[in-house]
């Protein structure tokens, strides 16, 4: 052999041999992350030994002697696979992500430090109850536990070069409110609604301003109109906060039903949930079993946060949906920036001043104040700074905002006394400690009963008209405390037996004002009608109903559609099809069918031909952004037939009802002949209509992507449906652009599904969007989303003799 040639060949080995030790290298370095679920661990801070099962989907079983040391457990479980998860809501909550993203994190820190929910957590901290404090403190050691443990910890911290802090109990009401602001959408009505009445005066704003028949009707303020144009930089950096952390949908609600054993084919109350959240990877929830001395829970936690959120103990079972409550108010202050003074009831009052410090990467930290009236921080110009601006011309429209949030509640202790309830009296009790974020509360128990309380803290308001920005110069619109918790809805043992709720207006006549931003009643209808559909009810037909796609809500769109095309001579091969198809349609959004795509293009187009002419791109999608809001009014424009929204501003001629249908069908069929193909067999609703499950660094670069995303996959359903999956009603920047995967794509739906039968007390169902683990080398970091996505369970044994059995052993021993 040449010499040259022996030359070339020991190069090409050598190199070969160094990238397959360099790789070997790095997947040790990057697998050494992923946790194992045998071994023994020795830590201070636990009282007694505990044992940790693990079944094949990483589900932990845990065995402890006290409740503290289950709570110490779980905290080092949560931090163990979703250690960044928690620690990136913490530095959200605390205003602290541009320590580690730099600027352009810089305007979410300004704005949660302006909400205060660093403050508000260090001020109930040191308010709740012995018990939350303890088991918050023992949780806090389990995370610490793992931090300091030298164990290797996920890839991402070593991508943003930071360690995590140590983790106190206060970041845990952190993550507690935190979830209340996401679930919270009043911040966003009352100023768009606002900004309509503005634009078009009081008349013509409630053509499209959404209400429900039996209440009484919306009265909006005159000051409104008379007011100067109110700023939406608020809603503009919290859409934006939402987009950096993926949590883009706004039907955030969920599903819950419960018969009691005259409906169950077992005898025995069968309950089911499935909360709507935005998706992201990991996902929310982490399931546990819990058996420690008097707690024996099982069900989903939050990683942050010690105890069961949904699931059952040996006597109850729990599931939760949003109310939907209003729980923020906004108010137009007169403000003296210069004095630093606002002006309240004829006089000038002194504002409250609070001084903030943003540490920034590669740059100087930002000072800045925030100001506070007595209701409570002013919240309009975040995007502006005093210390450039010191006069009153850049704040010339100052809002201020009261917020439920902001007051002193111990959700945790109505939590963990949930966990422990025996009955009835007992989980009514263990709610009066909660207050945000409003929960729909739907229970069962092992003697057959059924009920439902309200879990909410609602303002007694002067009126029921409180979507839109206040005068704050007076007193006319100020809270007059709180409506009493034994006066809030709630039913036991209903002569329907059964109860359910999603996210609906649940009472019909109550004396306060709960809220004016109800679902569609779609799911409610849908649910309904199944649990009517026959004498008795299983956990398979739960299952069924869970994955349900049928829309009552297209079924009454439909009805306009196909009545605008009577007696309309059509020519096109293709809207004659299409027509018939609509025609035939029995309201499924299955992912294999055409109509669905058919009809949720021409919603699209309708809604943009009825309104953007007058609103305008911005505005229109601003007013569209919350889908509930179209949803409702759309349906209100067809039914009552006198909008003056109805007719194009920009055309000569005068649409009516029916030309405006007809013309965003057609729209919508151009738009799939030219992103699809001419032959309408291609338009399946899952081609257009697809779920990509994002982690955080998703959309970096497409090899990244494919590595730390799960999906596309086609799917079915829409906002309407029981099976909710969501996707955005208005196009990016107000056009109905390329088809790029955006305009369809579900970005929110069940973030788990639960069901249980009381008859088989020591088991239930569970299914999570990905898997247990936030870690993306972890084999349990999407091993649940094909079960997902076919509507597949997995059953989860809480009894000691099946869970014992499991092989997968971990000891936590104490020192």
């Amino acid at each position: 052999m040449q010499s040259w040639l022996k030359n070339i060949l020991g190069i090409s080995f050598t190199l070969i041999l160094l990238l397959f030790i360099g790789g070997a290298i790095g997947y040790y370095m990057i697998t050494a992350s992923v946790p194992k679920y045998n071994g023994e661990f020795l830590f201070n801070g636990l009282k007694n030994d505990v044992t940790v099962y693990s079944d094949s989907l990483a589900i932990p079983y845990i065995k402890a002697e006290t409740e503290e040391d289950a709570m110490f457990t779980l905290g080092f479980l949560h931090a163990r696979e979703r250690l960044f998860q928690m620690d990136i809501a913490r530095r959200a909550a605390e205003g602290n992500l541009s320590e580690v993203f730099g600027e352009e994190t810089l305007l979410f820190d300004k704005m949660f430090l302006t909400i205060g929910i660093k403050r508000i957590a260090k001020k109930n901290i040191n308010l709740v109850s012995e018990v939350t404090k303890r088991n918050l403190t023992a949780y806090s050691k389990g995370v610490n536990a793992f931090i300091n443990s030298k164990l290797p910890i996920s890839a991402e911290f070593d991508l943003l070069n930071y360690f995590p802090e140590q983790w106190k109990p206060e970041h845990s009401l952190m993550i507690i409110r935190m979830m209340a602001w996401e679930l919270n959408i009043a911040w966003w009505t009352d100023i768009t609604f606002s900004r309509l009445v503005q634009k078009f005066g009081i008349s013509k704003a409630q053509e499209i301003l959404p209400d429900y028949p039996e209440n009484a009707p919306t009265v909006i303020p005159s000051s409104i109109s008379k007011s100067k144009l109110i700023s939406e930089s608020f809603i503009e950096i919290n859409k934006k906060y939402r987009e950096f952390f993926g949590i883009t949908g706004t039907h955030i609600g969920s599903n819950n039903w419960v018969v009691n054993s005259t409906l169950s084919s077992s005898n025995s109350p069968i309950i089911a949930n499935d909360p709507h959240l935005s998706y992201q990877v990991p996902g929310k929830w982490y399931a546990v079993v819990i058996h420690a001395n008097d707690l024996k829970v099982s069900g989903v936690t939050l990683p942050g946060v010690p105890g069961i959120v949904i699931g059952k103990n040996e006597n109850i079972s729990w599931v939760l949906t949003n109310v939907m409550a209003d729980e923020a108010d906004f108010y137009s202050e007169k403000i003296d920036f210069k004095t630093k003074k606002y002006y309240y009831k004829n006089e000038w009052q002194k504002l409250s001043i609070i001084k903030e410090e943003i540490k920034v990467k590669n740059s100087n930290p930002l000072s800045f104040e925030i100001f506070k009236t007595h209701r409570g921080p002013i919240i309009s110009d975040i995007h502006l700074f005093p210390k450039m601006f010191n006069d009153n011309e850049h704040f010339s429209h100052p809002i201020s905002m009261r917020w439920i949030g902001a007051d002193f509640s111990d959700e945790y202790l109505s939590f963990i006394s949930v966990n422990k309830a025996k009955n009835w009296d007992e989980f009514k009790s263990a709610l009066t400690s909660f207050s945000v974020p409003g929960q729909n509360f739907v229970y069962a128990d092992k003697s057959g009963n059924i009920g439902y309380f309200c879990g909410a803290k609602i303002p007694i308001r002067p009126s029921n008209s409180t979507t839109f920005v206040f005068d704050g110069t007076n007193d006319s619109n100020d809270w007059k405390g709180f409506v009493a918790k034994n006066q809030m809805p709630m039913l036991f043992n209903p002569q329907e037996n059964f109860i359910a709720s999603a996210n609906n207006k649940t009472v019909k006549s109550f004396p306060y004002h709960i809220s004016n931003l109800w679902e569609p009643s779609s799911r409610i209808e849908r649910i309904i009608e199944l649990l009517s559909s026959k004498n008795k009810h299983s956990v398979s037909d739960f299952m069924q109903y869970q994955s349900d796609v049928v829309s009552p809500y297209a079924r009454q769109i439909g009805k306009y559609l196909t009545k605008a095309f009577e007696g309309v001579k059509i020519t096109d091969s293709n809207l004659n099809t299409s027509i018939n198809l609509i025609k035939d349609w029995n309201y499924s959004f299955d992912a294999f069918l055409q109509a669905p795509a058919i009809y949720s293009v021409f919603l699209k187009y309708l809604l943009k031909n009825l309104l953007e002419d007058e609103l305008g791109g911005d505005l229109f999608n601003e007013y569209a952004f919350v889908a509930n809001v179209p949803y409702r009014s759309l349906l209100k424009i067809l039914e009552q037939n006198n909008s003056t929204f109805i007719n194009n501003k920009k055309t000569k001629k005068r649409e009516t009802r029916d030309v405006i249908i007809r013309e965003s069908f057609v729209d919508a069929l151009s738009y799939l002949e030219k992103n699809i193909g001419s032959d309408p067999k291609q338009w399946q609703w899952g081609r257009i209509h697809t779920v990509t499950f994002k982690h955080f660094f998703a959309g970096q670069s497409d090899i990244l992507d494919r590595i730390i995303n799960i999906g596309p996959y086609g799917i079915g359903g829409d906002g309407t449906t029981l099976f909710n999956t969501e996707y955005p009603l208005v196009a990016y920047k107000g056009k109905l652009k390329k088809l790029s995967g955006k305009d369809f794509s579900n970005n929110l739906g069940p973030s788990m599904r639960f069901i249980y039968d009381f008859a088989n007390s020591d088991e239930f169902y569970l299914v999570l969007t990905t898997g247990q683990s936030g870690n993306v080398f972890s084999p349990h970091y999407k091993d649940q989303t094909e079960m997902w996505l076919s509507g597949r369970y997995i059953k989860i044994r809480t009894d000691e003799l099946s869970f014992t059995k499991n092989t997968n052993t971990l000891k936590l021993i104490a020192k």
